[in-house]
């Protein structure tokens, strides 16, 4: 016989009580005082060896009824052999470790691998489990079958799996990782087959066993700058809890450097060019739990050095004299994680390109569209660009698109050689924009667009203007306005055009119209690479080109067709590489190992900070840098409280030795329950009272 609640038993003790009251001799009964004794000191008869106990069999019946109370208590109930087989529940745990760059810290790695042996030592046979390993992807490194899973190796094996892999340089995505890992560990419900999918979902139902806990153990420094938007897509199961055991180095804090990207860096230019004292903008920050806040700042193999001091949670701009092509890295010194320190660097190789205007000269250059056109700065980092203006019969019949991206148009000649050079050019990816400045000239334009275009359905005429037109409708979700498309720049009210052509059929030609005039009719249109102005932009037209938009507008049609780009300083470990993947083409990574570039996938061999080359067809060869994602330099602790605000169930995953007391005290209360010994314990004490007070009842009517 078991107990379910044993420390009752010790009521029992109880049954000294009666035993007590009986040993204890009473007053006679019947007493007579007598006066000669009145006076003297009562003394009660006292125990001796002589004494003896009096009515034993109701003492029998008072003890045993304290007994059987005790025992009620004590809730008793009766194992058979079937019952003494230990059926414990299967546990699902998938264990999530953290592989991302901040596990290069220190020794988190092998924290982390000893945390996840602990894990998988304690698995049992019967237990499913799966090891995943992520950083901004997630890999299933192992998984349990229904086949292996008594196979006491599987644990050894998954281990043996988890040590042969090292942690990446690539950023962390936490919350695509739990939400795979969350995808799996929960039970499948009554609804579905087991293992009809081929997986492991059915193996407890198939073994007769119960499906206990669903648990995800995740074992990672839990750094602040871990993506977690994933979780905010879908609802936590209820069913899976998340063990985090957190690996934490021995020295707090972090500071990095961070090189401007291509655009901050064009922005923040304070010379031009060619000024070769151009200084570098480079973004230094320190971590909200830094203990260390002077800092030096140097280019790789230099000899002096820049000494700045950045607090805690601060960030500071710094400003480098551009290096020799040579150099290729940018080190940072004096803080506790040296992980990240280094930013590999790449000086802009600039390319050559021209802008070309085809049009004749006025007498007046200020009424001329090439006079403003050649003021608008198109020169940066990686570019220079030349204009020229051509006449119709100088314009080259194999213009290049890759040297030459725009070709602006304002003076049509109505000839094959000079509509078929244009052609060509837009069919090699070459942009064209046509400008009508003069009304002489509309109809000559709408020839050869429509030659162009194959648009036969096209007209243009004089609009007629009051006073002055201006544009109502601008559709800033092109990429052409899209740089103006916020309150402060995107007003264009203020541009007043004196004149322009009503040009009608462009919408059913299936033309895309992304401005138009006040009276409805088209300003600025596009199909494909040919836009379409139906003004001018000189004063005598238009206040365009003295307006602030004019700028914006040409620089975007010119860059957006510069062909391959051969400078990133942006590129980050473990994104998609800017450049398409080209047959026959090949990555050579900092360690020398080259790899083809002929599939979007193939750019996860750049897996490494450092200077890589991209060898194009044709012996072009690009060199570009890749670094650490800016998120991995975030290394302070989230708190758990964010991912609970989330609606996930933080709880301690159940070891096998308390699932199995866990077990055991479950079955127990159920054996318990359906034998109820103690109702009939009950009973019996009840009875035994009964009997005890009758008897009690006649004993002392009878010594009265």
């Amino acid at each position: 016989m078991s107990m379910l609640a044993p420390f009752f038993l010790a009521g029992a003790l109880a049954v000294a009580a009666p035993i007590l009251f009986h040993l204890i001799r009473q007053h006679p009964k019947g007493a007579v005082p007598f006066s000669s004794v009145m006076f003297l000191r009562e003394v009660p008869p006292r125990l001796t060896r002589r004494s003896r106990l009096d009515q034993w069999p109701l003492l029998l019946l008072r003890a045993l009824s304290l007994l059987l109370l005790a025992a009620a208590f004590a809730r008793p109930f009766l194992r058979g052999a079937d019952d003494q087989f230990n059926n414990t529940p299967v546990r699902r745990i998938a264990v999530l470790v953290d592989r991302s760059a901040s596990m290069q810290r220190e020794d988190l790695w092998e924290q982390a691998i000893k945390k996840a042996e602990a894990v998988l030592t304690d698995l049992s046979a019967q237990d499913q489990f799966a090891v995943f390993v992520f950083d901004n992807k997630v890999d299933r490194i192992w998984e349990t079958s229904l086949a292996a899973t008594s196979d006491e190796r599987q644990n050894a094996l998954a281990l043996q799996a988890l040590t042969e892999i090292q942690p990446t340089w690539r950023a962390t995505d936490l919350g695509s990782a739990l939400r795979e890992a969350a995808d799996w560990a929960q039970w499948p419900t009554e609804s579905r087959t087991p293992g009809e999918d081929g997986s492991a979902d059915g193996e407890a139902i198939t073994r007769g066993q119960l499906p206990g806990p669903a648990s995800i153990v995740l074992i990672s420094d839990l750094q602040d700058g871990s993506k977690i938007e994933a979780l905010q897509q879908n609802t936590w199961p209820e069913q899976v809890t998340l063990d985090i055991r957190r690996v934490v180095p021995k020295e707090q804090g972090n500071a990095t450097a961070i090189m401007m990207n291509d655009q901050t860096l064009e922005n923040l230019q304070e010379s031009s060019a060619s000024d070769a004292n151009r200084k570098l903008p480079v973004r230094v920050v320190n971590s909200k739990l830094a203990s260390q806040f002077d800092l030096k700042l140097q280019w790789k193999d230099a000899s002096d050095n820049q000494t700045i001091q950045v607090e805690a949670d601060a960030t500071q701009i710094v400003r480098l004299d551009q290096p020799a092509d040579s150099v290729t890295a940018m080190v940072l010194s004096g803080d506790n994680s040296p992980f990240d320190n280094t930013i590999h660097w790449v000086a802009p190789e600039k390319r050559s390109y021209r802008l070309l205007h085809v049009g004749g000269t006025p007498d007046d250059p200020r009424e001329s569209l090439f006079y403003y056109l050649e003021r608008v700065p198109l020169d940066n980092a990686t570019r220079t660009v030349s204009m020229e203006t051509v006449t119709v019969a100088q314009l080259p019949t194999d213009l290049d698109p890759r040297e030459c991206p725009l070709v602006v148009v304002s003076d049509v000649a109505n000839n094959d050689a000079f509509t078929n050079a244009i052609q060509t050019y837009t069919e090699a990816g070459g942009r064209v924009l046509f400008v009508m400045d003069a009304s002489d000239d509309a109809s000559d334009v709408l020839a050869c667009i429509e030659t162009i275009t194959n648009d036969k359905s096209l007209s243009a005429k004089e609009a007629s203007v009051d006073d002055y037109a201006m544009w109502s409708r601008v559709d800033f979700s092109s990429p052409l306005f899209a740089s103006m498309a916020d309150p402060q720049f995107n007003d264009f009210s203020k541009i007043q055009f004196w004149n322009y052509q009503n040009v009608s059929g462009l919408e059913e030609a299936g033309w895309n119209i992304l401005a138009t005039f006040d009276s409805g009719a088209p300003a600025l249109a596009q199909s494909g690479n040919v836009w379409l102005l139906t003004t001018g932009w000189q004063p005598s037209s238009s206040q365009l080109a003295l307006s602030t938009k004019f700028i914006p507008l040409i620089a975007q049609m010119f860059s957006g067709n510069e062909g391959t780009a051969r400078y990133v300083a942006g590129h980050v470990v473990g994104t998609p590489l800017p450049w398409p993947p080209t047959e026959d083409a090949e990555l050579v990574r900092s360690d020398g190992a080259s790899s083809p570039y002929e599939q979007a996938s193939d750019a996860d061999f750049i897996d490494r900070p450092g200077v890589h080359q991209l060898k194009m067809p044709g012996e072009e060869l690009i060199t570009f840098a890749s670094n650490l994602a800016e998120s991995e330099s975030q290394t302070d602790a989230m708190d758990e409280d964010t991912l609970e605000r989330l609606g996930i169930g933080l709880g301690e995953a159940a070891t096998a030795e308390k699932l199995t007391q866990a077990t055991l005290q479950l079955r127990d209360r159920e054996l318990e329950s359906n034998q109820r010994l103690w109702q009939w314990l009950l009973l019996a004490a009840i009875g035994m009272l009964v009997i005890e007070t009758l008897w009690g009842g006649r004993y002392a009517k009878r010594i009265a």
